[in-house]
């Protein structure tokens, strides 16, 4: 069945993905720096509290992803595994979502979980009034993270070096959040309400932790991010399915 051949290939490539030593490293420094922002923060709300520390950890993650996700894939077509990837029997849009799934999503549920399972550990007194809330904040740095992922694995399919890959992808990682940075900060001085909406709504954990807390925040600000998402993740699916020569 399809399926199965397709938990194959996943299997196979998720290992590469998530092989020793980086990740491993990686696993150590998020746990060791959630804990530490854990002790020194203080902490009042579940939602405060899945926001104070995954803040940190997001940057981290990104970088990570950014470096591997890109990189990692166009190694593979440099090494040919690609075109081993391309001759099994499922089709590129399958191949496509495996890539997806075990260089980004999966990486980056471990990424953030192990920092927010800690968290929520060491700080069980605050997290416990609402593990809904603490739980809502998680998921939208997740789908922040798959936005990231899906700049870096498109960026990948836009190049043949490694180098390359990895630069442009953390060079479009950091223009995205300047751009929110920059609106948000031109907003506060001349009090423009709607650059600073279009800044917050860039960021998608922060439109769900205001949401939370009973800001005042519009519904579009809360679709913005996951619209955007969507689109890129298309195109890089779509990309890969029809014009990506491995």
């Amino acid at each position: 069945m399809a399926w199965k051949r397709s938990w194959k290939l996943l299997s196979i490539d998720l290992w590469d993905s998530l092989r020793p030593l980086g990740f491993d490293i990686m696993l150590i420094l998020v746990g060791a720096v959630s804990g530490v922002f854990s002790v020194l923060q203080p902490i009042t709300t579940p939602a405060n509290a899945a926001n104070s520390v995954l803040g940190i950890i997001i940057f981290i993650t990104a970088l990570y992803l950014a470096l591997r996700a890109s990189s990692d894939l166009v190694n593979l077509t440099q090494a040919g595994v690609m075109r081993v990837y391309m001759t099994y029997p499922i089709s590129r849009r399958d191949v496509s979502l495996i890539l997806y799934f075990s260089r980004v999503f999966i990486p980056s549920i471990i990424l953030l979980g192990i920092p927010a399972i800690v968290t929520g550990v060491m700080l069980y007194p605050v997290v416990g009034r609402n593990l809904l809330n603490y739980v809502a904040v998680w998921l939208a740095y997740i789908l922040q993270v798959q936005l990231y992922g899906s700049i870096f694995v498109l960026t990948s399919t836009q190049t043949k070096s490694s180098g390359t890959a990895a630069v442009m992808s953390i060079v479009g990682y950091f223009a995205y959040v300047a751009t929110s940075l920059i609106l948000s900060l031109i907003g506060s001085i001349d009090n423009i309400k709607l650059l600073t909406q279009i800044s917050t709504s860039m960021e998608f954990y922060n439109s769900v932790y205001y949401k939370i807390t009973g800001a005042a925040i519009s519904n579009w600000e809360l679709v913005v991010s996951p619209i955007v998402f969507v689109v890129l993740f298309l195109s890089y699916v779509i990309y890969f399915a029809r014009r990506f020569e491995s």
